[in-house]
């Protein structure tokens, strides 16, 4: 196999954002799409090119020239379509959130890991301009991180559809928040020991959780619905210096400021999150995992721990008392 055929499960605006990148990549193509009609599948098709329609999604996971599957589709049918492109021996690329628990999305990971199929969850985020690269910012200049903040605001809105039910989408820590706890993990490199909320868990209502990180290190996510705009802070404390950064979210431009012993750099400026070149990387990194063996960047199990954050969080948010992992 030279290259990774997919099918993409899903006809919406989220779709239109990750095309552009799915279309570039290097070591992938896309052979089927699946939408919630015929007439979505086959308009969406015939506009960008794609070989193979269908309404129906089991048709497209048993296609023969479809050997990975992307799972765009509302929340609460990510875990039954990964189990079912699993039993036709199908590599996942699963979209934010992989189920609405974390026992769930274990059982998921667990069942990919057996059947020794790649299950990649879409935390894009950490693949973007502008933050991929602080891992290493803190490991050659600024030292060990000992706290976090990751903050979004955004303008007073709600949502309609079924991301206005929160049994279908697991509330907005699973919908939105769940990006911010993966980068928060991924940034330390190691699991939160416990996490203490407090806000609302629905669109349009603030909250901040607070996540213990052992040895007084800790993350704080942060969301307030009623600002302005669309916009996500990064701040990233370390030993040896601090970086503070804001994107204006999904594809706008923004800025970075790194704090030394040395002095203030302001700059260099940086693009948005969800960029062609962040989803070029997300769908070629997981056929990568396929075609040459390893882990891809975002592996199942890190899909899991976010989906354990999240759920945590909420607890919190419930009964107003910190939540052990």
């Amino acid at each position: 196999m030279e290259r990774v055929r997919l099918g993409i499960i899903g006809v919406s605006w989220w779709t239109d954002m990750v095309w552009p990148g799915f279309s570039q990549a290097s070591n992938a193509q896309v052979t089927w799409i699946a939408g919630r009609t015929a007439q979505k599948a086959r308009d969406y098709a015939q506009s960008h090119g794609i070989p193979h329609w269908t309404a129906d999604y089991d048709e497209l996971i048993a296609a023969p020239d479809v050997d990975a599957v992307f799972i765009a589709a509302p929340n609460f049918l990510h875990d039954d379509l990964a189990r079912r492109a699993f039993a036709h021996n199908k590599h996942v690329l699963q979209e934010k959130p992989m189920a609405l628990s974390s026992s769930i999305a274990a059982s998921q990971a667990e069942e990919a890991r057996r059947r020794n199929l790649v299950l990649m969850v879409d935390q894009e985020t950490r693949l973007s301009d502008g933050v991929r690269d602080l891992p290493e910012l803190a490991r050659t200049r600024l030292g060990r991180i000992r706290k976090v903040t990751v903050g979004m605001t955004l303008a007073e809105r709600t949502w309609g559809g079924w991301r206005a039910d929160p049994q279908l989408t697991g509330g907005s820590l699973f919908e939105m928040a769940i990006h911010q706890l993966d980068l928060a993990r991924w940034l330390f490199g190691r699991n939160p020991i416990a996490v203490w909320a407090r806000g609302e868990d629905t669109a349009g209502k603030d909250f901040t959780a607070v996540f213990d990180y052992g040895q007084g290190d800790s993350a704080v996510i942060d969301f307030c619905w009623r600002s302005i705009g669309f916009h996500q802070r990064i701040e990233m404390y370390c030993e040896a210096g601090f970086v503070r950064q804001e994107i204006e979210m999904p594809v706008g431009d923004g800025f970075r400021t790194v704090v030394t012993p040395d002095g203030v750099e302001r700059g260099p400026n940086i693009v948005g999150v969800q960029t062609e070149r962040t989803f070029r990387r997300v769908l070629e990194g997981f056929a990568a995992a396929i075609l040459e063996g390893g882990d891809p960047p975002v592996p199942a199990e890190d899909g899991v721990w976010a989906v354990r954050m999240a759920e945590a969080a909420r607890a919190s948010l419930r009964t107003g008392v910190p939540v052990a992992f």
